[in-house]
Parts: structure tokens; sequence; C-alpha cells
């Protein structure tokens, strides 16, 4: 139940630290809004890409073909299921310690502790799954990135989300 502990705290922060924002962001991006993300590359300005798979940097816009524009719109589109399921995931999170909290004062009090582990190991589950799903869409948007970086060169130095990050998520 350490393990479980852990999880919940961390995805309590992570909600409650996504709530107070209107853009949310992680080293390599910020989803800006519905329609915009600012993307990240150490000393340079940002690139945003846009739902559309148009293009700018440092305010800029950048020419891409129909082709280039797919994989931009891709990206962009993993960057936002990204964050949506960061967010779901928080909120999993947030309920499983709240479910964990509950399950012990009832179990307590009733004097049967042994239904607190089967109560707080299925709402556990929920975090998992939803994590998971964190990890698939971290996997697409370094797939996403790394075709854009192939395909249009002015990308490459935002190519910043290394191999190791998508496939250590866990």
């Amino acid at each position: 139940m350490t393990r479980l502990k852990i999880l919940s705290v961390s995805m309590l922060g992570a909600a409650i630290a996504a709530c107070g924002h209107a853009d949310s962001q992680f080293q390599h991006l910020s989803v800006m809004d519905d329609s915009h993300i600012a993307v990240h590359a150490p000393g340079l300005a940002d690139a945003v890409v846009e739902a559309s798979g148009t293009l700018s940097i440092a305010g800029t816009p950048v020419a891409v073909n129909a082709g280039q524009a797919q994989i931009a719109a891709r990206y962009f589109a993993s960057a936002l299921a990204l964050r949506n399921d960061a967010i779901k995931t928080g909120a999993a999170g947030a309920s499983t310690a709240a479910t964990a909290i509950a399950s012990v004062a009832v179990g307590l009090a009733s004097g049967n502790p042994d239904s607190i582990d089967a109560k707080v190991n299925a709402s556990a589950s929920k975090v998992e799954a939803a994590a998971n799903r964190v990890c698939a869409d971290l996997q697409a948007l370094t797939q996403a990135q790394n075709d854009l970086a192939a395909a249009l060169p002015q990308f490459k130095p935002y190519a910043t989300i290394a191999a190791h990050e998508a496939n250590d998520c866990e």
C-alpha cells in the first residue's frame, strides 16, 4: 500500500497543479489552448504548432507542404492527447486518494481493516489504466516529433523528447 500512497499523492499534486493554469506544460512543450502549442528548445525562441499543422518559429511562419502539415497536425494532436490524459490521470489519482482515506476510516471504524485493500486496489487499477494511456500518448508524441524533425529540418532543434523518456514511461 506504500506504493499506492506515493502514486496517489503525486497524482493529487498533478491534478491540483493542472487546475490552476490556463495552459499545461512540461519541459518540452506547453499547450497554450485547444488550437496552439508552444514547443521549447534550449536557447531558442519557441516554435508554435497549430491544430491545422501550421508552424511558426519565433513568430515567423515556416512554409510546410501538405505532408509536413499532416505530421505537424499529428504532433499537435498527440500533445493535446497527452495533456488531456495526464489531467484524467491526476483526477483518477485524487479519486484513489479519497477512496483510500474513506476506506481506511470505514475499515478501522467497523473493525474490518481487511476490506481496505480491496477497495483501494480497485480504484488504483483505474489510475494504472489512465497512466498507461499517458505513456502511450508520450510514445505517440515522441514518434510524431521525430517524424516532424525528419521531414522539416527547421523543427529538428525542437525535437527534445528523448527516446528513453517515452520508453521508460511505465
